[in-house]
């Protein structure tokens, strides 16, 4: 081949044009998940530290509302509250979610492949109306409450004591723990087990020498996010707490903010940032305590066990206690909130059937706020799942698929918002529009405004749903793809995006649910007009009204059951092309 030969060969291929710089694009990304993770924060710390609210004159720099917050008898006890909640939902969950664990996979208990999927209906079920469910049964004067006490003069549970919602806590964040402690199991070498056993160990030897170490790292992961979650818990206290006077810290904000005769005081912006305090610190220390994880795995292939472990004369009372434990936590609360909805009353004294009236759902379709508010949560869970899932499926892949030099700061970005307390995010929001003239005017009392509190929020869950899937697609295509010539984007848009379509679906379904669920942010954003499902469930439920709380509940459960069947629809069609 000749000088001149070369001279006329073309450089690199461009076979796919280039439709976006690559560095101004992924620091756009970059910046808008910085910007929407962050932004809430500052104005809250702001407000926290003036003596007035932002919008009144005269307000200088003050700790005043710190000295308040720890003077105030409510708020200390409110925090006891909460830790003694935390704590012992925790260990309940952690204790059950393990067990059910070994259970399913590691045991020959009957049935175990169904009642393993059957442990995390409390995920899929909206948790007001999980909390509903509950009260209308076990609740002071619930069905089966006045059944057990009345009728059969036996004596009755609380429910409405920290045990008894530390139950319920320990019931709507076990499916954490189980499925924590069932990805280790499933990914665990089972031939140690095999081992023991062909040493003469029996089934409590097995479990205490290797099944149980296993886990240790799993339910400190799991125990930490727990523990963590329950700090912010909202609707057990406030549906449940109120009657006998229990206080925890969010519901204590919440009221302190509702019922002050100064209109959004910074004692609310003091006890939230009290609380992202300790919940960044519980972040930092769970990350330094998993630091040592990889001492507690395998450095074997993932095996199953050659035998399970054999569960002798208790196989059947197992059995029947989880299947006990799903139809009383989920199967029978839901029931209870059906009967709830459709009845005047629901009391021992007179049988449903004779009760039986359609007037609650006639008044969540006649009270025009309450008929707004599902048609606002279809448009906030449509366009919010759409929306979060583009910018996230973006920046995950930036995040872990690129050469981006802040590429390591955006998995701590895109995680940090779900371990941020909903309430938090609602007060930063709230101040953040008030404070920021544009688009904060535009954002305030809209919608739209609570669209953007309740995406941000809940990104970490479609974040968490495409990161794995992502790490199994090879970057050998991405590099194949730019030796032809392709810019990042374009490999982006026509390789790795479509191979990421079943986790998108996933992530697009699980940010539906959430959002159409999801309350927390929103309770100091909603104003009249602008009502969502669970913000009106709470304002009717504290008006003495639980029949149209609980059809609005079951509004919300159909809403998700839709969401789940149309994404199984589609998941078995795509099945079937490619039997």
């Amino acid at each position: 081949m000749t000088p001149h030969t070369l001279a006329a060969a073309p450089a690199t291929p461009r076979t796919l044009r280039r439709h976006l710089p690559t560095g101004p694009g992924q620091y756009l990304i970059w910046a808008a998940v910085a910007v929407l993770t962050l932004a809430p924060l500052v104005p809250l710390v702001i407000t926290s530290l003036r003596s007035k609210p932002y919008y009144l004159p005269g307000g200088v720099f003050s700790t005043d509302a710190y000295r308040q917050l720890f003077a105030d008898p409510a708020f200390r006890q409110a925090a006891w509250n909460t830790v003694v909640f935390a704590l012992t939902a925790t260990a309940l969950a952690l204790l059950l979610g393990a067990a059910f664990a070994v259970l399913v996979t590691r045991t020959n208990l009957p049935g175990r492949r169904r009642l393993g999927p059957a442990l995390l209906a409390p995920l899929l079920i909206p948790p007001l109306g999980l909390i509903v469910g509950w009260e209308s049964l076990y609740g002071p004067a619930g069905y089966l409450t006045q059944l057990w006490s009345q009728n059969l003069h036996l004596p009755a549970w609380n429910l409405t004591s920290l045990p008894g919602m530390s139950v319920l806590g320990a019931v709507v964040t076990l499916p954490i723990a189980y499925l924590t402690c069932k990805a280790v199991l499933d990914g665990a070498d089972g031939t140690l087990e095999d081992a023991v056993r062909a040493c003469g160990g029996g089934t409590v030897r097995v479990l205490r020498t290797v099944t149980m170490p296993m886990l240790r790292t799993a339910l400190l992961d799991s125990g930490m996010l727990i523990f963590t979650l329950c700090l912010e818990i909202l609707g057990i206290p406030l549906f449940l707490g109120r009657p006998a006077n229990i206080q925890f810290i969010a519901s204590y904000l919440y009221d302190t903010w509702s019922s002050s005769s100064i209109p959004d005081p910074p004692i609310v912006s003091a006890g939230a940032i009290l609380l992202l305090a300790v919940a960044s610190a519980l972040l930092v220390v769970r990350g330094r305590l998993l630091r040592h994880a990889a001492r507690y795995t395998s450095s074997t292939r993932a095996t199953p066990p050659a035998h399970p472990l054999d569960l002798g004369r208790w196989r059947i009372p197992a059995a029947v206690g989880m299947a006990g434990f799903v139809a009383l936590t989920c199967v029978i609360p839901l029931l209870g909130l059906a009967l709830m909805s459709s009845v005047t009353d629901l009391t021992t004294l007179v049988a449903p059937w004779h009760l039986w009236s359609g007037a609650n759902w006639h008044e969540i379709w006649a009270d025009p706020s309450l008929h707004r508010a599902i048609t606002n949560s279809l448009i906030v869970a449509v366009i919010g799942s759409a929306a979060t899932v583009a910018l996230v499926s973006v920046a995950t892949v930036i995040a872990h698929h690129s050469g981006f030099r802040l590429r390591r700061t955006l998995p701590a970005l895109l995680v940090y918002p779900r371990a941020t307390p909903g309430i938090v995010f609602g007060v930063g929001f709230f101040w953040l529009f008030l404070i920021v003239e544009w688009p904060g005017a535009l954002l305030r009392n809209s919608l739209w405004g609570e669209l953007l509190a309740l995406s941000v929020r809940n990104m970490t869950l479609a974040y968490i749903v495409l990161a794995p899937a992502l790490a199994r697609i090879s970057p050998e295509l991405a590099k194949a793809a730019a030796a032809s010539g392709a810019s990042w984007w374009t490999t982006t848009r026509r390789i790795t995006l479509p191979l990421l379509r079943p986790a998108l679906l996933s992530a697009l379904v699980l940010m539906f649910v959430t959002l159409v669920s999801d309350y927390d942010p929103v309770v100091f954003l909603t104003k009249p007009g602008t009502e969502l499902l669970g913000t009106s469930m709470l304002q009717t439920w504290a008006k003495g009204l639980p029949g149209p709380v609980a059809a609005m509940a079951l509004v919300q459960i159909v809403l998700v059951a839709a969401a789940l069947s149309l994404s199984l629809g589609w998941t078995l069609r795509k099945k079937g092309r490619h039997a």
